[in-house]
């Protein structure tokens, strides 16, 4: 069994090419149309999970035998993983006839050879396999549901096959998602310091976690100061993340073509504190108030802790197509090329395979029981 796989450097490969994404008349959704024929996918699990483990097994015996021109590149955890699996006479359904060829590296290697992005497993799969492009354009990503939730999730696994033919075929419609930049700046540091920036395609969030204290964050919208929160923490959501956190705190769902930034506060002491919806092209600036007393806030990108901000330190948050300037702003110098420029909009973002047009409407329905009664589950009418 141990020579059915061979691993290989990802870095044989040759680069990265995307698709077009053309409009369609009278949709929400875009044709993906590859110009040049798709050739390295790059396929995220859900880990520790042998459920999951089997089915991307299936999933790459079904590549290598039906389109053996298409590279299939894994993280090098899941190469390991899989190398033991084969070598310990596992995935009895496998292919004996093929030799099963895996490319992996490091992460920088294989964003730059991704054509496109296959996940199995639930939501938080596809927030981790988004997050390795974070500062790159991201490829289109093709979502099996075999997690715990699935409001990302359009394709059951059982249909992967005809699924990826329709992608391969250019036969497939792709959905749009804004990201989020986070830029930090570190108050002692910032002179001449570069901020670190990181997207978001879920949501921002500051919080106090173990502090005692409820936190004291001082918000300038557009360089025009709104409020200075006591409250838990904050979230800064993007419509996709609009049914994670913001939600839980109290924050609207938001159809993910809505340009906007969602603020949700979290366990606000105030009752008049209440969620905002902003416009997509504003420049949020938040600074840890010295009020903070010296305790630290957790700054958590995607669900992912990022670093501990101090008093005095800021973060500013901006659509990832750029923001409207505005004369007298402070600003760090990574945000300065961010003002909105329409050239190229298509690399920003994320493109989501999809289903149908109604695929969000039936998820809120589904998975979140909208407007459901005491007297039983609504049904869902096409």
């Amino acid at each position: 069994m141990a020579n059915l796989i061979d691993i290989r450097s990802v870095t044989q490969l040759g680069n990265a090419k995307f698709p077009e994404y053309v409009q369609q008349s009278h949709s929400k959704l875009h044709n993906v149309i590859w110009r040049t024929p798709l050739q390295n996918i790059y396929v995220v699990k859900k880990p520790w999970n042998y459920h999951v483990r089997d089915a991307m097994v299936q999933f790459i015996d079904h590549i290598h035998h039906h389109y053996p021109a298409v590279n299939v590149i894994v993280n090098e955890d899941v190469a390991d993983e899989l190398v033991h699996e084969f070598s310990s006479g596992g995935c009895n359904d496998l292919d004996k006839s093929t030799k099963h060829i895996l490319y992996t590296g490091k992460f920088g290697d294989i964003v730059d050879k991704t054509d496109l992005v296959v996940t199995l497993g639930g939501d938080g799969t596809i927030l981790r396999a988004v997050s390795t492009f974070s500062n790159v354009t991201v490829p289109p990503v093709l979502s099996f549901a075999l997690g715990t939730l699935g409001f990302l999730l359009p394709f059951d696994f059982k249909k992967a096959s005809d699924t990826f033919r329709m992608v391969y075929e250019s036969r497939a419609k792709a959905l749009h998602r804004n990201r989020l930049e986070c830029h930090v700046l570190d108050h002692y540091k910032h002179q001449g310091q570069v901020a670190t920036m990181v997207h978001a395609m879920n949501d921002i969030s500051l919080h106090r976690g173990s502090q005692p204290n409820l936190t004291s964050l001082d918000i300038y919208i557009d360089n025009e100061f709104l409020t200075t929160t006591t409250a838990d923490g904050i979230v800064f959501s993007t419509p996709t993340g609009s049914t994670a956190y913001s939600l839980s705190a109290g924050g609207s769902i938001t159809h993910p073509l809505v340009p906007c930034i969602l603020l949700t506060p979290i366990c606000p002491r105030s009752l008049s504190f209440r969620p905002l919806i902003l416009p997509s092209t504003c420049h949020i600036m938040i600074r840890l108030s010295e009020l903070n007393r010296n305790s630290s806030i957790e700054l958590t990108i995607d669900g992912i802790p990022q670093r501990d901000l101090l008093p005095g330190d800021s973060i500013h948050v901006v659509s990832e197509k750029g923001t409207i300037y505005v004369p007298g702003q402070h600003e760090p110098p990574t945000t300065l090329s961010r003002h909105t420029n329409t050239a190229n909009t298509n690399s920003k973002g994320i493109w989501c395979i999809a289903r149908s047009e109604h695929d969000w409407t039936k998820d809120i329905n589904e998975l979140l029981g909208f407007n459901s009664s005491f007297q039983g589950k609504k049904q869902y009418h096409m």
